[in-house]
């Protein structure tokens, strides 16, 4: 069941007392109030509109909702006896645990608003929850016969579990409230008052990140010889992890991961020609099949994007060298945006530049003993890449990249931190022409332990 209300703009009046806003506030729902337009003012004659913070020059008197706070500062209560709280530009949150409706006013002498003029919009909105990442997104059904075949998997067997972002070693970093993560993404704006015609929406997030792996191999045949796909299926939730929509869900994903090994085609539909029974026969003179690529990765995003990329793994007994992301558009578009610090939409300009300087930053935490790299792109081989009309026209993504590190602390045994950097090349249409922008992700993830 939905909590809360449908966050909506509220307009109200200098002119007027109290005003009812017909939002209901529930004592376990927070609730933002934030100043959006508009000028209003207490004394028409000796000063001009202002915003929600009300006057700089004036205390309001003691008949005000709040005497000895600015005059003219928008202040609210809950319910028609509620203590008034000041609110001004906000965003400001509404005291909790108090139930009623939120009403608003101007904060000057409610005895006498005849001579105020003008408004001021504000937007009312609920505050997100935190997600309960205590349940997997995948539940792998029980069975014992066929078992998942963990040796086939080879270095995807220690992907199978539950991944989050929890603080590294006592260093108290690393979980939802401060991860090893990064976001940097580059999205249109057709708008006159803002001449780059692109802006920026970085943060950092976490995420609920499990795999399952199918019980048993998927063949592909071509007559004398078949190709095993030993598989994995992922389910991902990504959550902003600051900013003014904390805990939001911003992402969701699912897929498959392929490990690809070829086998003698089996003879028969099931080994045992076309008699009765299992068997481990196969087709006479049959060869296992080749490919360039043993790893493949199959993404399904709700935004209408299908992608299909190969790839390969490899091993190292040290820790692993992170590449430095490129992240500036290229294409006739001034990139000094990544550089300018704002606090909404590039609050941390040095991951900007280099989001996988956040794998590094983890790294120097706690330093794996050996690793396993997984890469893959949609430019190997004939991976592909395959959106939506809309997307094609407004966002459309042309390339992807993602390599992944399953890492170990004891000589590996076993690889119970994940760090990923992924690149999805975006083409926007930007002042009548068309850039083509990296979107880039880079998180440090550690498996739950069962």
């Amino acid at each position: 069941m939905q909590q809360g209300f449908p966050s909506q703009a509220i307009t109200v009046v200098a002119n007027q007392s109290w005003q009812s806003t017909g939002i209901t506030v529930e004592g376990n729902v927070g609730v933002t109030i934030v100043y959006q337009n508009g000028l209003w003012t207490a004394d028409p004659d000796s000063e001009d509109g202002y915003d929600a913070n009300g006057s700089q020059m004036y205390e309001a008197i003691g008949s005000a909702p709040l005497p000895y706070k600015a005059t003219g500062a928008l202040v609210g209560r809950i319910g028609k006896t509620g203590e008034p709280f000041l609110i001004g530009d906000g965003p400001t949150m509404v005291p909790q645990n108090q139930a009623g409706t939120l009403e608003l006013v101007i904060n000057d002498d409610l005895n006498d608003l005849s001579g105020n003029s003008g408004s001021v919009t504000v937007y009312v909105y609920s505050n997100n929850t935190a997600p309960d990442l205590s349940t997997p997104l995948v539940s792998d059904p029980p069975q014992l016969m066929p078992g998942v075949p963990t040796a086939q998997l080879t270095p995807l067997q220690h992907l199978i579990g539950t991944w989050t972002n929890q603080p590294l070693g006592s260093s108290g970093k690393g979980g939802p409230d401060n991860p090893f993560s990064y976001n940097v993404m580059p999205l249109p704006q057709v708008d006159p008052s803002w001449p780059p015609g692109y802006f920026l929406k970085n943060f950092s997030y976490y995420e609920e990140l499990t795999f399952s792996a199918i019980h048993g191999p998927v063949l592909n045949r071509n007559g004398i010889g078949a190709q095993v796909a030993h598989t994995l299926f992922y389910e991902q939730r990504v959550y902003f992890a600051e900013g003014p929509n904390k805990d939001a869900l911003v992402h969701a994903e699912n897929g498959s991961l392929l490990l690809l090994a070829g086998k003698k085609q089996p003879l028969g539909p099931y080994g045992n020609g076309f008699r009765p029974g299992l068997g481990n026969q196969t087709v006479t003179n049959s060869v296992p099949p080749t490919q360039a690529f043993n790893l493949a990765k199959q993404v399904a995003v709700p935004h209408g994007n299908s992608i299909l990329a190969l790839g390969s793994y490899t091993v190292g007994n040290s820790v692993p060298v992170i590449p430095p992301a490129t992240v500036l558009p290229s294409g006739a578009v001034d990139p000094a945006l990544y550089s300018l610090k704002d606090a909404v939409a590039n609050p941390q300009p040095s991951y900007t530049l280099n989001p996988n300087q956040a794998l590094i930053d983890a790294l120097s935490i706690q330093a794996p003993s050996n690793y396993i790299a997984l890469t893959v792109s949609s430019a190997n081989g004939n991976g592909v890449v395959s959106n939506i009309r809309f997307e094609q026209q407004y966002s459309n993504v042309t390339r992807y990249d993602f390599t992944c590190w399953l890492e170990s602390f004891d000589g590996g045994t076993s690889f119970p931190q994940l760090q990923y950097s992924q690149t999805i090349t975006l083409l926007l249409p930007v002042r009548g022409g068309l850039v083509s922008f990296p979107h880039v992700t880079a998180n440090t993830l550690t498996k739950k332990s069962s």
